[in-house]
C-alpha cells in the first residue's frame, strides 16, 4: 500500500525520497530529520535537502523544538494544495501556448491510447454536449460514464444509447438486454460516442491492453459513425418491434420525405415502403410488422 502511495506521489512530480519522507511523517509525527531518515529509508546524507524541498512546497511544517521536528500537511489539505498549484500552472501554460500561431487541423483523426484516457475523453465530450449524444457501447463502459450521462440528461441534452447488453434505463435506450459475460466469449468491447454531431470517439474499449481509439471533429466521419449507430437502432426496432423514429437524424429539413417518396416509387409493391411509420407507437409498429410478415409468408 505504501509503495502504491509513493508511486502516485512520484507521478505527481515528487522524488522517491520525498514521497517516502512524507508518508513516513504521516505515520510518525512529529519527527526529527534523523528519525525520518531512519524510518523511511532515506539516506541521512539526503534527508536535509529532502525535508527542505517538502517544506518549501508546503507539504511539511517545522515545529520549534530542539532538536527541530516536522509535521506533515494533512492529506486533504495536501491534495487541495496540489490542485491549486497545478491549476495555476496549467492556466499559465495555456495562456502561453494559446498565443502561439499553430496550424493543427481539428478535423484530423487523432489517436487516444489506453482505456483510462479513453474514458477521460468520453467524459469530457459528454460534459461539453449541448444538444444530443449518440452512444453505442457495452454496459461496463456506460457505467463508467453514467454520472456524466445523467448530468447531461438533467441539463436537457438528448441522450440516445444503443447496446447489445443490459444497461441503464434513462434517456432513450435501445438495448437487446443480452448478458455481457456471454457476449464477451466472442465479441470485444467497442465504443462509438457522437457529441452534437460535431465530435466522435470510436474504437475498441479494452481494459487489459492499451488499444488506440480514434477521436475526430471531421464532419463526414462523425455523420458516418452516427448513422452506424442509427442503423443498429433501426435493425433493433425491426427485430424487436419498437418505434425508433425519434433516434433518426434529419440533417436537412424534408430529406426523409424525399427519400420516402423515391423509395415508394421504386418499390411500389413493398408494404414497408408504403407505410408512414413516423407516427406509429410501439404497439402499432409491432402489429404492422407482424401483419406484413404474415402477408409475406403467405405469398
Amino acid at each position: 500500500m505504501l509503495e502504491k502511495i509513493a508511486k502516485h506521489m512520484s507521478e505527481l512530480g515528487f522524488t522517491q525520497y520525498e514521497s517516502r519522507a512524507y508518508i513516513c511523517l504521516l505515520q510518525n509525527y512529529p519527527a526529527t530529520r534523523y528519525e525520518i531518515s531512519k524510518k523511511s529509508g532515506v539516506p541521512r546524507s539526503a534527508i536535509y535537502d529532502v525535508i527542505q524541498r517538502l517544506e518549501n512546497f508546503g507539504a511539511v511544517n517545522a515545529i520549534s523544538t530542539k532538536p527541530e521536528k516536522y509535521a506533515p500537511l494533512p492529506p486533504d489539505q495536501f491534495v487541495e494544495l496540489l490542485e491549486n498549484r497545478y491549476k495555476g500552472k496549467i492556466h499559465d501554460f495555456y495562456e502561453m501556448v494559446s498565443n502561439l500561431e499553430v496550424s493543427i487541423e481539428s478535423e484530423n483523426l487523432w489517436n487516444i491510447t489506453g482505456y483510462k484516457n479513453m474514458i477521460i475523453k468520453a467524459k469530457e465530450m459528454i460534459d461539453n454536449a449541448e444538444s444530443e449524444i449518440y452512444l453505442s457501447t457495452w454496459d461496463r463502459e456506460i457505467r463508467e460514464l453514467e454520472p456524466a450521462l445523467k448530468a447531461a440528461v438533467e441539463r436537457g441534452v438528448k441522450l440516445i444509447t444503443f447496446s447489445f447488453t443490459e444497461t441503464i434505463d434513462f434517456g432513450q435506450v435501445y438495448s437487446y438486454g443480452l448478458s455481457e459475460a456471454e457476449l464477451e466469449k466472442g465479441w470485444d468491447h467497442k465504443i462509438i460516442l457522437v457529441r452534437d454531431m460535431e465530435e466522435l470517439l470510436m474504437g475498441e474499449a479494452n481494459m487489459e491492453f492499451p488499444r488506440k481509439v480514434a477521436w475526430t471533429q471531421n464532419k463526414a466521419i462523425v455523420m458516418i459513425a452516427a448513422n452506424h449507430i442509427i442503423l443498429d437502432i433501426t435493425l433493433y426496432g425491426l427485430r424487436v418491434g419498437v418505434d425508433f423514429s425519434d433516434a433518426v437524424i434529419e440533417t436537412h429539413p424534408g430529406q426523409f420525405a424525399l427519400l420516402d417518396r423515391l423509395l415508394r416509387e421504386k418499390f411500389p409493391e413493398n408494404p414497408l415502403m408504403n407505410m408512414d411509420m413516423t407516427y406509429l407507437n410501439s404497439d402499432e409498429f409491432r402489429n404492422f410488422l407482424e401483419r406484413t410478415t404474415v402477408e409475406s409468408n403467405s405469398k
